[in-house]
Parts: structure tokens; C-alpha cells; sequence
């Protein structure tokens, strides 16, 4: 059986492995097809695709888009103040990403998506580091910088300034910068804007591509009818599928979002989301079979016609 993976990332945005370098891991991994989805950046897009070329692998040009998920869907009443209070805690809506799979790396409302995003960081990026000088976390944003430049990278994010946590001894593991300060329920953490979930699907069907839900499971919503409700919301505004074998899926969410999709008659993707070594997620680790990508790709040439 053929593999592909359609969810991985490089220097550009926040891996560790160079756009060009990767194709060339795909390949010893046994894939047969492989998406760049950098985060709001196509920066790497052109240097993949001449090295898959070379390798003889399918490419798939794309990004991952941070989106505004909104607010969360209403639960079922509860029976109990204190049930109301639990239900909230574990419903509370977390994140949305949504991958543009097949876009053209040079279309205008993408550039503009990347623009939006670039200064929506640039923004944050800063106030986090002062958060973290508050609390004794002696780092620069020069520091930060710095080595995101050394690393080729066209957006700047949290896991620059994570490492450099790492590298100065503040911490001693990435998901302890993130646990402890810069994640969402850190004490340095600070909310940046997001794209509405509306104008990233029309970003990216404006640029050919195909506009699939990344990671349901990190929207937060456990309960399967406000998931399934939240993908309806968004079927609507363009949505054309999901994401539903990920790294963080067990095969239970993996057969959960495979019905869900099914029911509402929507395309399936699947991917490893690799970061290179800066997290514990293998290239291809998710075997999904290279049908995916067919179906994906036919349906893409369809809808561009």
C-alpha cells in the first residue's frame, strides 16, 4: 500500500526541517504524496515543489490558517448548577485551523491572509516576551528574532520564543514553555487576532484550493453533536472537509470525524502535522493511505473547472 501525508510544516512558519529537505524525508518515510501547510505562510511552497519534483513524489501545495472558531455552540441543559459548570469547562471552544490543500502560492488574498497574520504575530509576539519579563523570564524579542532568522523562518510565532526559553535554561522541555507560559492557559499568554472562519475559506478558495478543517479535536468541543454542529456552520460558508486522521486522533475521534463527514457528504484528509524535531510526531507516522490524496485531488480538479 501507498502513503501520503497531508499536514506537515518546515522552517518557513514553525518546523525545524528546511522546505527543500523535506520531500526528501518523504520519500525514506515511503510516501508516495506530501502537503507543505506552513503556518499563514506559502513562503516554502516553491522550494517543496521543485524538491518533490526531484524526488518523484506528489506535491500538494498549501497552508494552515488560523481562524476566529467563534463562539461555542450551546450544550444540552444541564441538571445541575454545578453540572452547568463542569459541561462549560470542558466544552469551552479552543482553536481552529483550517488547511488550504492545492492552492496557488501566489494568489492575491492569500498574500493578503499572510499580511493580516504576519502583523496579528508581530503584535503578540512582543507583549508575550514583556509578560514574561514581568515574571522573571529574562529573554529579549531580539533574542526571538534572531533565531528565527537563523532558521529561515517567515513567520515568527510561539515556538521561536519557546526555544529560546529552552536555550537560555527557563524551562527545561518546549511543552513546558508552553504548559507553564505561552500556551492557552499559560500565565504569559496573550490572545491574538484570527482570521474570521469566513474569510479564510474565501482566501482560500480564491487561491484553487480545497479548504478542509484541520485537528477537530482541538476546537475543544468533545461532545460530538456541537462538533458536528460547528462543521455544518462552516459547511456552510464553503467548508469542504475534514481533517479526520491527525496525530492527536485516536482511532475512536479518527471513526467519529470519518462519520461526521460522511453524513454531511464532505471530503477527508489526513495528516501527521510534522514540526521536524521540535515535537514528537513522526513524517508519515499516520499512514494514510495514498486514496486520500486521490480523492482529494480529484475532487480539486473538479472545482477547478
Amino acid at each position: 500500500m501507498r502513503y501520503c501525508d497531508l499536514h506537515t510544516h518546515s522552517t518557513a512558519s514553525d518546523g525545524t526541517t528546511p522546505p527543500a529537505e523535506l520531500p526528501a524525508l518523504a520519500r525514506r518515510a515511503g510516501l508516495s504524496a506530501v502537503a507543505l501547510t506552513d503556518h499563514d505562510t506559502t513562503a516554502g511552497l516553491v522550494q517543496c515543489a521543485h524538491a518533490c519534483e526531484e524526488q518523484g513524489i506528489q506535491f500538494v501545495p498549501g497552508i494552515e490558517v488560523s481562524a476566529d472558531p467563534g463562539p461555542a455552540p450551546p450544550p444540552p441543559p444541564p441538571e445541575t448548577a454545578e453540572d452547568d459548570v463542569a459541561h462549560d469547562a470542558e466544552q469551552r471552544r479552543g482553536t481552529l485551523h483550517i488547511l488550504g490543500l492545492f492552492i496557488r502560492h501566489d494568489d492575491s488574498q492569500i498574500a493578503q491572509v499572510e499580511h493580516r497574520m504576519r502583523d496579528a504575530r508581530d503584535s503578540r509576539n512582543p507583549a508575550i516576551v514583556d509578560k514574561l519579563n514581568e515574571l522573571g523570564v529574562d529573554i529579549s524579542y531580539d533574542d526571538v528574532l534572531d533565531l528565527a532568522r537563523r532558521q529561515g523562518a517567515a513567520i515568527v510565532g510561539r515556538p521561536h520564543i519557546a526555544q529560546v526559553m529552552l536555550d537560555r535554561g527557563h524551562v527545561a522541555t518546549l511543552r513546558e514553555a508552553f504548559e507553564r507560559y505561552i500556551g492557552q492557559n499559560g500565565s504569559a499568554y496573550v490572545r491574538r487576532d484570527r482570521l474570521p472562519a469566513r474569510d479564510a475559506i474565501s482566501a482560500i478558495h480564491h487561491a484553487g484550493g480545497l479548504a478542509i478543517m484541520a485537528h477537530p479535536i482541538q476546537t475543544g468541543l468533545s461532545d460530538p453533536g456541537q462538533l458536528e454542529q460547528l462543521v455544518v456552520q462552516l459547511k456552510d460558508l464553503g467548508l469542504n472537509g475534514i481533517e479526520t486522521r491527525h496525530s492527536d486522533h485516536s482511532p475512536h475521534l479518527a471513526e467519529q470525524y470519518e462519520l461526521i463527514a460522511s453524513q454531511l457528504n464532505m471530503l477527508t484528509s489526513g495528516g501527521s502535522d510534522f514540526h521536524g524535531d521540535r515535537k514528537d510526531v513522526v513524517l508519515g507516522g499516520q499512514r494514510v493511505p495514498l486514496e486520500v490524496y486521490e480523492r482529494l485531488h480529484n475532487a480539486w480538479q473538479k472545482r477547478d473547472t
